[in-house]
């Protein structure tokens, strides 16, 4: 999976395009940023590094564990 398809939500919502290849364009069409083939990452927009870091601090929070679900008594008739 490239390295900027897991931040394609953040980048989708400050303008910028991923492609299915990694790439990033911005909304004029100019590259933003990429991956090789060898893994490598690099960016042309300095924004692009910090969204995709506050994106990765939002992902790494831990998630609230749901509350436990009380049990319903049964109702007695006082028969």
């Amino acid at each position: 999976m490239p390295y900027y398809n897991k931040y394609e939500k953040a980048l989708k919502a400050h303008g910028f395009t991923v492609d299915t290849a990694g790439n990033v364009w911005d909304a004029r069409g100019n590259h933003a940023a990429a991956e090789d083939r060898f893994g490598n990452v690099y960016a042309n927009d300095p924004n692009i590094t910090e969204i995709c870091i506050k994106a990765q601090a939002e992902m790494d929070k831990p998630k609230p564990k749901p509350k436990p679900k009380k049990k319903a008594e049964p109702i007695e008739d006082g028969d």
